[in-house]
């Protein structure tokens, strides 16, 4: 029988190794020697925008890093991982690309190896951008695990350090046409009425539209309300300016003031495809009604008299009226031979004179009445039109002396009855004189 002796520092070696196993695996924590956080960030959904689009951009953030080599020992770190990314803040950057950034720099926290996080950022595309790819860039900072430092057999110093890294995100802007109207004639709109509005469209975006037609609508609560919705302007290259004359309605209701109204433009690009520029929003001036105004003051008339009387009308408007015609109401105790007096053209500002031969009753009660009178016009556009009621006043007075009962029908019908009753006395009366009675009647 061989025997094999195995010497005792052999034993010794053995007996440590085993020993250094065991106490490792069963009591150890993990202790990181290499390790570094990799960010990763890619746009969740579409990447491709509209001129003049807001909204937000959402971006997803990963971190990939991994920790490549660690070792088991006992008493190691129970800390992140190097790879582990704290404190991760995120900040989206324009660029050269036609953005403006709405968001202020995001705070993520702490990425871990493996993870990912949403960000989302508001962002608005200009409306003048020239379709195309770019890049914009992503600003990350952030904390990381650098080294460990034991100290004794309990205590360990994290060592950290700041980083930052800029991250490149591509994203496209679509060729489109975009609108702006830099130039708006809106000609003499009066509530009630009609009018055009030519609007001037500039193609401020990056695409030469075909067969376009420029389309407005009512804008919310306003009292303009389109007529012709749509005109063709052909052809439509990047910063031309197309002119298109639409005619619209101005509502009873409306007043002095700019109402909003949307414009828009409908083309085919070079495909054919048919397509719908944003809306446009323009702000359309409406004058008002056309007033008019009596200028020289209060009438008066004795009770009884039929005269003619003169009415000075002033346009207090801001458009001219054409062959405009005064109209004056009379209700009792008045009568009219003719309730229409013409007035002719009238410019703002300008004055006109009509005349009515108007009669009150003798029986007419002392005192000022008012009649409605009113405006009949046409308009730039040649449509008739009637303004709001004008009241104007007419005093009736009493009459003096030997006119006032000679104009009193309660007089002058007493005076009659007296004069009937004197001319019966004397003729009937005193002609014939007395009866005597005769001798030898008694």
């Amino acid at each position: 029988m061989t025997t094999v002796i195995i010497p005792l520092r052999t034993l010794y070696l053995i007996f440590l190794t085993i020993s250094l196993i065991i106490g490792i695996t069963a009591a150890a924590d993990s202790r990181y020697l290499s390790g570094a956080p990799d960010i990763r960030a890619a746009i969740e959904g579409r990447n491709e925008f509209i001129p003049g689009e807001e909204l937000d951009l959402v971006l997803f953030l990963e971190n990939h890093g991994s920790d490549t080599v660690k070792i088991l020992q006992q008493g190691g770190t129970s800390g992140p991982g190097p790879s582990t990314a704290l404190m991760v803040s995120a900040k989206l950057r324009a660029g050269d690309a036609p953005l403006i950034i709405l968001a202020d720099s995001q705070m993520v926290g702490t990425l871990q190896a493996g993870k990912g996080v949403y960000i989302p950022f508001r962002i608005k595309v200009m409306p003048n951008a020239t379709g195309g790819e770019y890049q914009i860039p992503l600003d990350l900072r952030y904390t990381r695990i650098s080294s460990e430092e034991f100290i004794g057999a309990d205590s360990i110093i994290f060592h950290y350090a700041e980083e930052s890294q800029t991250l490149i995100i591509p994203i496209g802007v679509k060729d489109v046409i975009s609108i702006k109207v830099p130039k708006i004639q809106a000609q003499n709109l009066t509530a009630g009425g009609e009018g055009y509005l030519v609007l001037h469209i500039q193609n401020i975006g990056s695409l030469a539209g075909k067969k376009a037609i420029a389309r407005i609508f009512q804008g919310d609560q306003s009292p303009i309300i389109p007529v012709t919705e749509n005109v063709y302007i052909g052809d439509f290259p990047p910063k031309t300016i197309q002119e298109a004359k639409f005619k619209v309605m101005v509502e009873e209701t409306a007043e002095e003031k700019i109402y909003p109204m949307f414009v828009t433009v409908e083309y085919e690009d070079s495909s054919g495809e048919t397509f719908l520029s944003r809306n446009f929003t323009i702000g359309v001036p409406v004058i008002g009604k056309t007033k008019f105004f009596i200028v020289d003051g209060d009438q008066w008339m004795y009770r009884g008299a039929r005269q003619n009387i003169e009415i000075t009308y002033e346009n207090g408007g801001a458009v001219p009226v054409y062959s405009a015609q005064a109209r004056i109401s009379a209700v009792e105790p008045f009568g009219l031979s003719d309730d229409t007096s013409f007035l002719g053209d009238l410019p703002p500002g300008q004055r006109g004179v009509a005349r009515f031969e108007i009669e009150v009753d003798k029986a007419a009660t002392i005192k000022e009445y008012g009649l409605d009178t009113e405006i009949r016009y046409r308009d730039e556009l040649n449509q008739s039109r009637i303004s709001d009621p004008i009241r104007v006043s007419i005093e009736v007075k009493e009459r003096l002396g030997v006119l006032r009962i000679l104009y009193n029908p309660v007089l002058m019908s007493i005076i009659i009855a007296i004069i009937i009753g004197a001319s019966y006395y004397f003729r009937f009366y005193r002609r014939s004189g007395p009866r005597k009675p005769e001798d030898g009647t008694w």
